[in-house]
């Protein structure tokens, strides 16, 4: 059974991404991560493609180093303790910062490159001829099988 992870568009102190960043941390240190979360954890950019996943654009964002962020959600004893320690350590943004941030992520435009790799990436989404215009939020969101906004 694939453990579920929140979706990219839930938020933790106004931040996308973060509550599925600490899902993924936790459960690849309990070994129920599965393999196909593995390349992209805490990844700033895919050597083979140059894209940036969406933990990378998260780690950009809040300026916070991949293992410093894991070594903080390990050892926090929730998710409110791991988003007070980004807020020690990271880049201090605003929530307008963040909901630009979001809007930015959120429609980022598929090159053709990146939409060869999301019907590489997302094998039961390949098919769709809109692939290349979803949001990384709704390729994500389908591919988990949660309704898209």
């Amino acid at each position: 059974m694939i453990p579920r992870l929140r979706s990219p568009r839930e938020t933790l102190g106004g931040y996308v991404i973060l509550p599925r960043l600490i899902d993924k941390v936790r459960l690849k240190s309990r070994g129920e991560l599965p393999d196909a979360y593995l390349p992209n954890l805490l990844r700033k950019t895919d050597p083979n493609t140059g894209l940036f996943p969406l933990d990378g654009r998260f780690l950009l964002f809040t300026e916070i180093g991949a293992e410093e962020l894991e070594t903080a959600i390990l050892h926090s004893p929730d998710d409110a303790a791991v988003l007070a320690w980004i807020e020690a350590h990271g880049r201090k943004r605003s929530d307008q910062e963040k909901e630009e941030w979001r809007r930015t992520v959120e429609a980022a435009p598929a090159s053709e490159t990146r939409t060869a790799h999301r019907k590489r990436s997302y094998p039961t989404l390949a098919h769709r001829s809109d692939i290349g215009d979803l949001s990384p939020f709704d390729l994500i969101d389908l591919d988990e099988e949660r309704p898209v906004p």
